[in-house]
């Protein structure tokens, strides 16, 4: 059967990392806590998705202390992880600007295969201003795991609007 790219995924609870609150699925995963590098998602469009929201978020949020294992489990291997632990290395961060932490809209996925999606995650800022976040996962090793980019290619985008293919994940909070 052909599978649905705009078929949201069925949503258990949200979580908070960091004061970004983001979902976790009922079968698209992922499919273990927030305490460890999250893994453990669906082979469909939707585990994907949740892969990719969930990861980047725990990602951009690890604290200086934890974000070499949240690398190592949830980047798929190559360059563009090298270069993300190398710059990573170089910065301490301390905590997020409520101010600035985005709510987490839903998403839409521009392209999508067994081995690779690029989903664009749609957020809310404190303003009300939106923006799209585009990132890319692979599947390895039996699940999906972020493709960091290995250049300085702008993978955030100022919107006027929501999109209209928006698989929307705000009435499931």
């Amino acid at each position: 059967s052909p599978v649905s790219l705009t078929d949201p995924p069925q949503i258990s609870r949200w979580v908070t990392l960091s004061g970004i609150e983001v979902p976790i699925g009922t079968t698209d995963g992922p499919g273990n806590g927030e305490w460890e590098p999250f893994a453990g998602f669906s082979h469909t469009p939707q585990g994907a998705a949740l892969a990719a929201i969930t990861q980047s978020v725990q990602l951009a949020t690890a604290s200086d202390r934890t974000w070499p294992t949240i690398l190592s489990g949830v980047a798929a291997p190559g360059e563009g992880r090298d270069l993300y632990a190398a710059h990573r290395g170089l910065v301490e961060i301390s905590g997020t600007d409520p101010e600035m932490v985005p709510t987490i809209v839903g998403y839409t996925i521009g392209d999508y295969s067994d081995t690779t999606a690029t989903v664009d995650i749609v957020q809310r800022f404190s303003d009300d201003s939106l923006a799209s976040s585009t990132t890319q996962v692979v599947w390895i090793d039996g699940d999906w795991r972020l493709n960091l980019p290995s250049d300085d290619t702008a993978t955030i985008t100022a919107l006027d609007a929501l999109p209209s293919e928006l698989v929307n994940l705000e009435e499931t909070r």
